[in-house]
């Protein structure tokens, strides 16, 4: 009796709590355009609507599950084996109800029986079913209180997974190896890779969206991920060289740090996305780099994908608060990548780290910290580090064509940090637990 009490499932009541105001927002949209019923079925719209729920098995097949939303009620459409998985571990005790079919009956059948005589709205436009997919993206924004959090814990979860691997990279690492390892850090605290780049002695300058291949590491090496947990996204971009920093990638990174700072000191709640993206184009202009925006898309607001809403020159959304952005420009060989969490009052920068070299950058009076280089020896010589090479803290340009940016570049080892030991609490047991 004991036994089976302390495995008894219990109620997540902050979840329930999440589910019942998106159900409110549904009962919104349902109101406002008049319709009587939505329907579910792009496994990250159901991760929404559920607070984190897992369905993506069936991202790249036809939909096995779907969500069937009225005003009063919430109800999952699936088959016999998939709904003791959702309603004991993805969707317990949220309020939803259940009707299910074999495995080999046609899941589009349940869903067309479900739809029959009604107005319905949907994210897929299956059947006769209208399809809203702009209105549904909405209605994931903005955040709320549990996505916050989630938010916060993932972005710790990935900033340790990226800057652990950069740590290990030694030369002649494929882009392959390094991967495999990020991967691992990840996927052991049931965190899923949505986007892996590992982007050696600047491949990635040609290729701006490179993943990896069997290529080497001889110089450095830049590694971005996104990653996905609760159906939620958040990303990160590092960058280490071995022993010395090129001065190539040096000049480069310092224009990339500039218009990195610029991007996440403007995005703030209320702004047009379109104006942010005219002081980000402006830095551009500024250091002569006027067309390194044109080779690779910036920035996005993420969420329950990649880019709910890609920053771009005619943007004219707003940042909603609270939102998430990830901040990734490039200039030749240089990246850089953060998530920012935009509030009504401030901003967060969630993958800001402690243990990683820092630039620190003046922005309108006000200092924004960016990532910098890590340098790894890699033999019994010290590493070289020029006068130029450290970071001190760099003048942002103001609203003038700047002459010659002062920097120093300070490129520190975290070498005794425990975030790296074995017996760290990060690597025997995962954040989430």
């Amino acid at each position: 009796m004991a036994d089976q009490q302390s495995r008894r499932l219990i109620q997540d009541q902050a979840r329930r709590a999440d589910v019942d105001l998106k159900h409110k927002r549904v009962r919104g949209l349902l109101n406002q355009v008049g319709a009587d019923a939505i329907l579910f079925q792009n496994p990250a719209n159901i991760a929404w609507i559920t607070g984190g729920g897992d369905l993506f098995r069936g991202a790249f097949e036809e939909p096995a599950s779907s969500v069937f939303m009225t005003s009063d009620a919430r109800l999952f459409a699936t088959n016999s084996v998939d709904s003791a998985q959702i309603f004991e571990r993805e969707a317990f005790g949220l309020g939803f109800q259940l009707k299910q079919r074999e495995w080999f009956q046609p899941h589009r059948e349940l869903v067309d029986d479900l739809c029959r005589g009604r107005n319905v709205l949907s994210d897929t436009g299956v059947g006769d079913t209208r399809r809203m997919t702009r209105a549904v993206t909405d209605l994931r924004h903005p955040l709320t209180t549990l996505e916050v959090e989630r938010c916060r814990m993932l972005a710790r979860i990935a900033v340790h997974a990226v800057e652990a691997t950069a740590h290990h990279v030694r030369a002649d690492m494929t882009e392959s190896e390094v991967a495999g390892q990020l991967s691992h850090r990840l996927l052991r605290r049931t965190v899923q890779p949505a986007r892996i780049q590992v982007c050696a002695d600047g491949r990635g300058e040609r290729f701006r969206h490179w993943t990896f291949g069997e290529q080497p590491v001889q110089q450095y090496a830049t590694i971005s991920c996104v990653v996905r947990r609760w159906g939620l996204h958040i990303g990160v971009t590092r960058t280490v060289c071995l022993d010395q920093v090129p001065a190539a990638l040096e000049q480069a990174y310092r224009t990339a740090a500039m218009v990195h700072a610029t991007g996440l000191f403007f995005t703030r709640a209320g702004q047009k996305l379109g104006n942010v993206w005219k002081k980000v184009q402006r830095i551009y202009e500024k250091f002569g780099v006027r067309s390194e925006w044109l080779q690779s898309d910036q920035a996005s607001v993420m969420g329950y994908s990649t880019a709910d809403e890609r920053i771009r020159p005619e943007s004219r959304e707003q940042v909603l608060a609270p939102s998430t952005v990830f901040w990734h420009p490039s200039v030749g060989p240089a990246l850089l990548g953060d998530s920012l969490l935009c509030f009504d009052a401030s901003n967060e920068l969630v993958t800001l780290s402690e243990t990683w070299p820092q630039i620190k950058i003046r922005v309108k009076g006000r200092q924004v910290t960016v990532p910098g280089i890590l340098l790894v020896p890699t033999g019994d010589s010290p590493p070289q580090v020029s006068d130029s090479q450290a970071i001190d803290c760099l003048d942002h340009p103001g609203e003038e064509m700047p002459g010659a940016v002062e920097s120093k570049w300070e490129i520190q080892i975290p070498s005794d940090h425990p975030v790296w030991a074995e017996d760290s609490p990060w690597s025997p047991k995962s954040v989430l637990e």
